[in-house]
């Protein structure tokens, strides 16, 4: 198998990953609306927060309610909370944004808009997906209800799985489990052998190894098993 191969195999993966996520993220957003819905006076953020997926409340104003402390990792002066009201410094996706915000908040609408995502550009960064997810019928609750939730999609290198987790569960040997931490996030073999300062030869053998030890057969199955490691 080609490099390239391996580097489609995975992009697939994400793709995958991504609409899987979208599925999983609207059926948790009618979970997470139950406690304020229920004025239990729980953030709806926090479930979010514990699936460790930025997110955002927002009142039927369009003013933030809630921030879960996953979205506070990926503030920067690129994305924000300014005046109770998120902020992208990007002035194009800047206003989509508050076009989709207007919509949803419009009294005179009886069923939430269906919303395309908004993609904010970062300097010197990958770009953040915001995804808006709308309560039905929350505009028939008190002003502090929250009418929907967004999503942040901060795209970029993620941090694999714990290496000490890996190398127990798959008896991998330490350098195996660090090489995989690194195919877990997407990444080929030579980024693998570049970031350990090991040969190429060595990391192929390694992966070879890895390969055996899992039962998978193809870089896109190993990175889907990885990935189900906590």
């Amino acid at each position: 198998m080609t490099i390239l191969d391996e580097n489609s195999e995975v992009s697939h993966l994400r793709a995958e990953e991504e609409r899987i996520l979208a599925s999983f993220t609207r059926r948790l957003m009618e979970i997470a609306a139950i406690p304020g819905a229920l004025g239990t006076g729980s953030s709806p953020t926090a479930a979010l927060n514990a699936m460790r997926l930025p997110a955002i409340a927002l009142d039927r104003h369009g003013c933030v309610a809630d921030a879960n402390a996953a979205a506070e990792v990926v503030f920067d002066d690129n994305i924000r909370i300014k005046d109770r009201r998120l902020f992208v410094r990007d002035p194009d996706s800047r206003s989509l944004l508050k076009e989709a915000i207007d919509q949803l908040t419009n009294p005179q609408r009886l069923d939430p808009p269906a919303l395309e995502p908004v993609i904010v550009p970062r300097v010197d960064k990958l770009p953040v997906i915001v995804r808006i997810w709308p309560f039905e019928g929350a505009v028939h609750t008190p002003a502090q209800a929250v009418r929907a939730l967004l999503t942040l999609n901060a795209l970029g290198p993620r941090p694999g799985p714990s290496a000490a987790i890996i190398a127990k569960t798959f008896r991998l040997t330490p350098a195996e489990a660090k090489l995989a931490c690194i195919i877990a996030r997407g990444a080929p073999p030579d980024t693998a052998a570049r970031e350990l300062k090991i040969t190429r030869e060595t990391a192929r053998n390694q992966l070879k190894s890895v390969f055996a030890k899992t039962d998978t057969h193809r870089q896109s199955e190993l990175v889907a098993l990885l990935l189900q490691v906590q």
